[in-house]
């Protein structure tokens, strides 16, 4: 089995660590691949099907690691045809058009495009749409419209699409979910602390991903149904593995922040058989 992983991280992620062991227990060889370092084309000379893990930096050449995807010549998991989709967050607009509760998403395309900051809010986020870990990402209050503008327009000069989104409170009161989902059913869930300070700092990891603050915690009801309406909406269905993030909007109901089902950390920390199921979920595709 490859795990593909990111020439940074050669033997992946160690949270990985309970998945590993869990393929080993299953007979299974593991073979970490850095997919900006290998030969896609050649996979088949070493494994029989590809699982995506901590390929953290495709952000960084979208256009070539979807090359590389379409090129692997091994199943790959989730598969690229998802990846491609859940690639670039413009698929939130998608969502929202879909019926399901989501972040208020605007989407700047162009230099010189006007946009203001979302009506109502104190505070708001610019980030760009191709982004892992919340890199590019910075928050600004309202007042501070010009910066959030400047920092857009930088984005946007390196070729990035820019998103807009109101911050919404609750995220400072650590209301933000994420629901991890293994072959379409709840595995198990964690928490997350505000990541985005106001001075537009935060401490990177490896270069690859902000800093986390990281708990278990049981979803509600409310939150368990909307995660299965964002399931619901994905429009190549199927995956394999995916986390869906949830925070509270003002009224206090869960909404979609971000869909993870490239290369999300799967927190098995926080619960080890889970690492089991993926391994069982994955064998049966096999």
């Amino acid at each position: 089995m490859g795990l593909a992983t990111c020439a940074a991280l050669p033997v992946g992620d160690p949270d990985d660590a309970a998945l590993v062991a869990a393929l080993h227990a299953n007979d299974i060889d593991v073979d970490w691949i850095a997919w900006n370092n290998s030969d896609p084309r050649r996979l088949s000379e070493s494994t029989d099907a590809l699982l995506i893990r901590s390929t953290w930096d495709y952000t960084e050449d979208r256009h070539a690691f979807l090359s590389w995807l379409d090129a692997v010549s091994v199943p790959v998991f989730n598969s690229p045809s998802l990846i491609r989709w859940n690639s670039d967050k413009r698929y939130l607009t998608e969502l929202l058009d879909a019926g399901v509760p989501t972040v208020p998403t605007n989407i700047v395309e162009a230099v010189g495009e006007v946009w203001d900051a979302p009506e109502g809010f104190a505070e708001f986020v610019v980030k760009p749409s191709v982004d892992a870990g919340s890199k590019g990402a910075q928050r600004f209050a309202t007042q501070d419209l010009e910066a959030a503008r400047t920092h857009a327009e930088q984005l946007l000069a390196v070729g990035r699409t820019v998103l807009i989104q109101p911050y919404l409170p609750s995220v400072d009161a650590g209301s933000e979910t994420g629901l991890i989902y293994i072959n379409g059913e709840f595995s198990h869930a964690i928490t997350k602390g505000p990541m985005l300070g106001h001075d537009g700092k935060a401490e990177m990891v490896d270069g690859l991903y902000v800093a986390e603050v990281i708990d278990p915690r049981t979803p509600t009801p409310a939150q368990l149904d909307v995660a299965q309406q964002v399931l619901a909406a994905v429009p190549p269905p199927g995956g394999l593995y995916a986390r869906v993030d949830l925070i509270d909007a003002p009224d206090g109901s869960p909404v979609l922040l971000e869909l993870e089902m490239i290369e999300p950390s799967l927190f098995f920390a926080f619960d080890p058989p889970a690492a089991d199921r993926l391994v069982d979920a994955l064998v049966t595709r096999l």
